[in-house]
């Protein structure tokens, strides 16, 4: 599978076992979890069958191996096909699931992503029809081996190109509908919608196929069904989610959003700021309500002013307690001057993971404009 979109710029935990084209190779803790499952399961069953002692775990052993070096080959093939279209691989990981190929920037036309996402099934369908020449020429154990890697590598490439994410199909029905309408967003939906069909489809048949032939499923086919039909879900769903979030973002105004605030000078006295506050616009604050106040410093919100800290303040010191001692600094990533579509949206984004809940609003034109709730923000954009 592809991860087009940037990465985060931090490395997926794991274990570095080389690099590729100058991007690192890592295998995560998933991998060997299944790598150890496969050898559990496979070298018994090769003792049984053969008759074979210890070294039908060394033959075990060479299932996971050969699945390592066809994952590897569709991951990397995701990355010469990207490196071909100027766009650089970032890391090539292997997973729990499989794998995925992140890149240092976006695919940016419908051309990029399609190309770059059909490398991956085809490099694995190149790799059974080798495996099929190969077990033509090879017998025994070794025979055995090339044909489960014949099959295996079959099965990856025809699972992949269905026409859903989050598989590689799923990238190739978003690029056609992005080259359609020039609307990826509507594109990645459309596919995380039809991801979501298929993780569906493959509990329901997986589970009703052997009940309408009149049996039970087995307990591993529930398990496997269940397993793969969730992971399908997850990756739809966050398709899905990520591009209603990015359609909503296209229409969002923060400012009907925002309560309306009240500026004082951060050289200003708590009793100046009542002063400023009881003048505040008729309509402005809701009756009862204490109004968000600003703390403006050469021109620049600097902080807010702590409501709880601001009424407790006693008379007799509010002409002397300056309004700094009620007020919490803000961060400059909690003062926003983009306040319409996607761009506000990403900068809401960028200041919720740094931990603020509350922005202030500024419009370069007008100035203050108010000050707003991240969690408001993210209701809004639901």
């Amino acid at each position: 599978m592809t991860s087009s979109r940037p990465a985060d710029r931090s490395r997926t935990r794991g274990w570095r076992i080389g690099t590729l084209g100058g991007a690192p190779v890592i295998i995560t803790a998933g991998w060997l979890l299944v790598a150890a499952v496969l050898v559990a399961v496979i070298g018994p069953w090769l003792q049984g069958r053969l008759g074979l002692g210890v070294e039908a775990y060394l033959w075990a052993l060479s299932v996971p191996a050969l699945l390592l070096l066809s994952v590897l080959a569709h991951e990397l093939a995701h990355g010469l096909a990207a490196k071909a279209r100027g766009i650089r691989a970032r890391e090539y990981v292997i997973t729990l699931w499989g794998g995925h190929t992140s890149f240092g920037s976006s695919l940016a036309t419908p051309a990029d992503s399609a190309i770059v996402s059909v490398a991956g099934p085809a490099a694995n369908l190149l790799l059974a029809v080798l495996g099929w020449l190969a077990g033509s020429v090879t017998d025994g154990l070794a025979g055995l081996a090339v044909v489960a890697f014949t099959y295996t590598n079959a099965f990856v490439a025809v699972f992949n190109l269905l026409p859903a994410l989050p598989m590689d199909g799923g990238k190739l029905l978003e690029a056609a509908i992005w080259a359609t309408t020039k609307d990826r967003l509507r594109g990645m939906l459309v596919a995380g919608r039809a991801g979501q069909v298929l993780a569906i489809t493959v509990v329901v048949v997986s589970l009703g196929w052997p009940l309408a032939q009149g049996q039970r499923p087995s307990v591993s086919t529930a398990i496997w069904a269940i397993v793969v039909g969730a992971v399908l879900w997850s990756g739809a769903q966050a398709a899905v989610r990520h591009a209603k979030a990015q359609l909503g973002a296209r229409g969002l105004d923060l400012v009907p959003l925002a309560r309306a605030a009240v500026a004082v000078d951060a050289s200003a006295t708590v009793a100046q700021l009542d002063a400023v506050a009881a003048g505040a616009p008729t309509g402005a604050v809701p009756a009862g309500m204490v109004p968000p106040v600003v703390v403006i410093d050469q021109g620049r919100p600097v902080a807010l002013v702590a409501a709880e800290a601001w009424q407790t303040v006693p008379a007799h010191a509010r002409g002397t307690t300056p309004v700094s001692a009620v007020a919490t600094p803000l961060p400059a990533v909690s003062v926003l001057t983009v306040l319409h579509g996607p761009a506000a949206a990403a900068r809401v984004a960028r200041a919720a993971q740094a931990g603020a809940r509350q922005l202030v609003l500024v419009d370069p034109a007008r100035g203050l404009v108010g000050v707003v709730a991240v969690a408001d923000v993210v209701r809004h954009l639901g």
